[in-house]
């Protein structure tokens, strides 16, 4: 289960980098966050024309985000 949620975000994520929402509270320019509803969990991402790289999965019932470095 863990695998297959992870690989549909990313496949998502492939297609629709844009598909999460904006996290401004970590400081990180371009960081966004997109819900896993079946795992509970945030799935924190930067991305370009290029790429998207994953910065954390997170649980969303611990009110609050990862501390991440840029």
């Amino acid at each position: 289960m863990l695998a297959s949620e992870i690989e549909d975000a990313l496949r998502i994520l492939s297609l629709l980098p844009g598909a999460g929402t904006t996290y401004p509270e970590a400081g990180i320019d371009g960081l966004r966050r997109l819900y896993l509803r079946k795992l509970d969990c945030h799935l924190y991402y930067t991305f370009d024309e290029d790429e998207v790289i994953v910065r954390a999965l997170w649980g969303a019932r611990r009110r609050r985000g990862p501390e991440l470095k840029s």
